[in-house]
């Protein structure tokens, strides 16, 4: 008998996953975005970028770059 009927038939939930992230994996050790985190969304960079892209044209930014 497996461990999940087994915990169904005495009415326990289901066990939790333990996720464990190794800090090797990450950028800086006081940022929380992995390596893994990248690899799975790999347009948040190019998100990242026209965003501050946007609020620098907004900000006035290219003007005070011509004067």
């Amino acid at each position: 008998m497996g461990e999940a009927r087994r915990r169904e038939e005495l009415g326990l939930p289901p066990r939790e996953k333990k996720i464990e992230v190794d800090k090797s994996d990450r950028y800086f050790s006081w940022l929380q975005i992995t390596k893994l985190t990248i690899k799975k969304y790999p347009y948040m960079g190019v998100a990242t970028m026209a965003l501050g892209g946007i609020i620098f044209l907004v900000s006035g930014g290219a003007n005070s770059i011509s004067n």
